[in-house]
């Protein structure tokens, strides 16, 4: 074989590779996957395809991340998260085939407990119109007609797009493109409203998947919805009231009225007892201001919060310090209780300290070794820290010292449960208590 024959054979080889032409194969088609957390009971879901885990993406929720795949049959895995060496955690698994020229969304939903995945597949988008699927997750709460009408129309006389009940679908609908609002009502009673959205755009030439969410106490609703376009737009029952409760810690432990934007006969709190929260109460929508009295007379103010009160959300008011000085915190609230695992939040209204540290240890733990769960000036509310179900010790520090404040606390948690610590004051200038709060007994 001569050597201009070699060449002539490899660069006819190239050719064919660089073509595509090997006996005809093509590359598989590319399917765009949105993979969306709607599972109220846990805090967060980990999702992977095969034992990818270092690619693992950590979806909170009402999450969504986007990938991009071949087209294939793949084990996808979902993992709930871990919160000790002793906790195995959980996995589920579930293989679709993702088909070319198809649009996925997988619903990672829960129905008692457990988690189920959901393969929502909607064709191309049209080019000039708009695209809607739709899946109710709310696996406990009765059939729903939906509905989606221009903004300022209603439903009066209106035709659901569909009925669903649990984990049922909504098989993909073509309307004109512009902007919406969704309206969810009882099955065959469009006089029992359970959601009115604010309006939303829905673009030509996309696919936007709706998806109805058991809103699980996290606030006031019974029902939300998600939009997932390129990014989660939460749909929110726009009649669904604003809740509120006080907190007072004032320093010398007196009683105080609490009124709402200046309407002090009589006020929304009377006389609110010292590290006792209040009940929730309604509050206006938009701007609020928290004003803080001696109880029966509105003519001395101590304190004034503007705050805002949103759509469907709870939220906490913590004042603290001396008569007369008092200074507050404000934090939305979040009841939406998970399945096993339990909520703790830390408030501080220690004001003797410029900083104090809340250190959770197992029962005889060494408390000077765990990193502080939150470090809090006063007046001051943390997030909510999951913790896995047991009994533990609780200590207060003065932040980056060793001066122990409190402790140990003995408390008990439970999966489900939401419980607050509340740090005060001690007896004396060198040491605080602990006022436990929520669900603690």
């Amino acid at each position: 074989m001569n050597l201009r024959f070699v060449v002539s054979f490899v660069l006819v080889c190239a050719a064919l590779l660089v073509g595509g032409c090997d006996d005809g194969r093509k590359a598989p088609g590319k399917v765009t996957v949105q993979v969306a957390n709607m599972a109220p009971g846990f805090g967060s879901l980990s999702f992977q395809r095969e034992q990818e885990s270092r690619n693992a993406a950590e979806l909170p929720f009402k999450s969504q991340q986007t990938y991009a795949y071949d087209a294939d049959t793949y084990d996808f895995f979902v993992v709930e998260r871990t919160l000790s060496d002793a906790d195995p955690g959980r996995t589920w698994t579930f293989a679709p085939t993702l088909e070319p020229n198809t649009h996925y969304t997988f619903a990672l939903t829960e129905v008692a407990g457990e988690v189920q995945p959901v393969v929502i597949a909607t064709p191309p988008s049209p080019a000039n119109d708009a695209q809607i699927v739709a899946l109710n997750a709310a696996s406990s709460l009765p059939p729903m007609d939906l509905y989606l009408e221009r903004p300022g129309v209603g439903i009066a006389g209106a035709t659901p797009r569909g009925t669903f009940g649990p984990q049922e679908q909504i098989p993909p609908r073509t309307l004109p493109s512009g902007d919406y609002v969704l309206f969810l009502t009882a099955a065959g009673n469009p006089a029992d409203v359970l959601l009115t959205s604010s309006q939303f755009n829905l673009p030509a030439g996309t696919t936007s998947t709706i998806i109805v969410v058991d809103e699980r106490d996290q606030g006031t609703a019974v029902v939300s919805g998600v939009l997932l376009q390129s990014v989660p737009i939460p749909l929110f029952d726009v009649n669904a009231p604003a809740e509120a409760r006080v907190i007072n810690a004032a320093t010398d432990r007196a009683p105080r009225d609490v009124a709402v934007n200046d309407q002090f006969s009589p006020p929304l709190f009377s006389a609110t007892q010292f590290a006792e929260p209040t009940p929730y109460a309604q509050i206006p929508l938009g701007p609020v201001t928290y004003t803080v009295t001696p109880v029966g007379n509105p003519g001395v103010l101590e304190l004034q919060l503007p705050t805002n009160g949103v759509i469907g959300r709870r939220a906490t008011v913590l004042f603290s310090g001396p008569a007369g000085a008092l200074l507050a915190s404000y934090a939305e609230d979040d009841g939406r209780r998970l399945n096993r695992e339990a909520k703790l939040r830390f408030m501080n209204a220690a004001s003797q300290f410029l900083s104090v540290d809340f250190v959770i240890t197992l029962p005889g733990g060494d408390p000077n070794q765990p990193f502080p769960l939150a470090q809090l000036f006063a007046p001051s509310i943390s997030d909510y820290a999951p913790i896995y179900p047991g009994d533990y010790e609780l200590y207060l520090f003065q932040t980056g010292t060793v001066n122990l404040l409190s402790g140990p606390t003995p408390i008990s948690v439970a999966a489900g449960g939401i419980y607050g610590a509340l740090a005060v004051d001690g007896p004396d200038t060198a040491t605080a208590n602990v006022v436990l709060l929520d669900d603690f007994p």
